[in-house]
């Protein structure tokens, strides 16, 4: 990983080009370059002649801090602009892409800046599309972006909603900063744990909370925020791989990239595990899935009758680990999440070995600090093989990096199968 750029206490700082074409949503870009400003990236900007005419490189240079790159000739030294920024970034952003940008990166095109930086990068590039619906679906442009996809570009969007010229059911609007940054993200810890550097897979993820209804408004449920699960799933998709998202009513953006399938019960979850698994290379089953459900559901609102007891009977879902490792493929691998408020080892392995999965990671979610609605999580990586990786405290992206590049590289060989 490049990473060269140095902080002034020494310790790298990842570097992102961000290009910007000429669509309106540029305006949106100086959002963006802010946000990774703020996140401790240094954001090197190349811009197009068209996206001058829409912000003023003056504005991502104040908000980046790093001069702007638009002339195709400018020199640094002896070496174009372009050729020596190639050698200090981690990542090429481009956002937004317009139709034209994509085109030319398809082909092989490098008339300007921009376009000749992204052929002389040699490093994971990214995309986030902004245009007019009709002309994301035109036959010429979804053609581009497959021929993109194939050589390893990530797409990030676009979404529905309204664009310059006011269409808001079609997807054509490029997605929001919060979006982008996140995919930014985790690429940038993919990169650092080398987790592209396995095969490509098919990966299955579940994350979230399940609920399981009383009546139509009551329901018992869990305190999972759903962000363990969806941070693997940014991280296996910046790393290359297929994603799957099974998602209980978590109440976070949608991931880019993946395949999502939403749920609320765990009989909804499990028969969408089971459906998808079938197909996958991998589970990491991070989802809090409920053990048990209400035994009967009221289909009105149960009212309070003056009675200062109510009892309620609850019987045990299905236990979906279990029953999918006990008729997974040899090729499969199995990873469980368990979630412990004491004996955190001997639980965890307990579970490992009772539910035949071939790695599990666990954490203790009595502390407030991290786990459930942290943004930080702090575990331990159990193998079927014996073995076991502490998981220093680090932000929930950062752990799901560390916790693919593991599993990724093998499975555990069992030491009683």
């Amino acid at each position: 990983m490049r990473m060269r750029a140095q902080e002034e206490s020494g310790s790298p700082r990842p570097a992102v080009a961000l290009g910007v074409s000429g669509s309106i949503a540029a305006y949106k870009s100086v959002e963006l370059a802010s946000r990774l400003t703020q996140a401790g990236v240094d954001v090197h900007v190349l811009m197009t002649g068209n996206a001058t005419r829409l912000v003023a490189p003056l504005t991502f240079m104040t908000v980046s801090r790093f001069p702007v790159t638009v002339d195709l000739w400018e020199i640094d030294n002896w070496r174009p602009q372009h050729v020596a920024l190639a050698e200090l970034v981690d990542l090429l952003l481009v956002a937004p892409a317009t139709a034209n940008f994509l085109g030319k990166l398809a082909g092989g095109i490098a008339d300007d800046a921009l376009s000749t930086f992204a052929l002389s990068f040699d490093g994971p590039v990214m995309v986030a599309p902004a245009m007019n619906p009709r002309m994301w679906a035109h036959p010429a442009v979804r053609d581009n972006c497959r021929r993109l996809a194939e050589r390893g570009v990530r797409f990030v969007g676009p979404e529905p909603g309204r664009v310059a010229c006011g269409d808001l059911e079609e997807a054509g609007r490029m997605s929001e900063p919060p979006v982008i940054l996140r995919a930014v993200s985790a690429a940038l810890r993919v990169l650092g744990e080398k987790v592209s550097e396995s095969p490509r897979r098919r990966i299955l993820v579940t994350a979230g909370p399940t609920v399981e209804p009383l009546d139509p408004v009551r329901f018992v449920g869990n305190r999972s925020s759903g962000r363990m699960g969806y941070a693997v799933a940014e991280c296996a998709v910046a790393a290359g791989h297929e994603v799957t998202l099974i998602s209980g009513p978590a109440q976070l953006p949608r991931p880019a990239g993946c395949r999502f399938i939403p749920v609320n019960t765990a009989e909804e979850m499990a028969r969408a595990t089971r459906e998808q698994f079938a197909n996958a290379d991998l589970l990491v089953m991070a989802a809090a899935v409920a053990d048990y459900r209400p035994a009967a559901t009221s289909p009105q609102k149960i009212k309070k009758e003056g009675s200062p007891e109510q009892m309620l009977r609850l019987v045990e879902t299905e236990d979906i680990l279990r029953s999918l490792a006990a008729g997974k493929r040899q090729s499969q691998v199995i990873v469980g999440f368990a979630a412990e408020t004491e004996n955190l080892a001997a639980n965890a392995l307990a579970k490992l070995r009772r539910k035949k999965l071939d790695w599990l990671v666990a954490n203790d979610v009595s502390r407030t600090d991290v786990g459930f609605a942290s943004q930080d999580n702090e575990a331990t990586l159990y193998g079927a093989d014996g073995s076991c990786r502490e998981l220093a405290r680090a932000d929930k992206q950062a752990l799901a990096a560390r916790i693919l590049a593991r599993v990724l590289r093998g499975k555990p060989k069992p030491l009683n199968p």
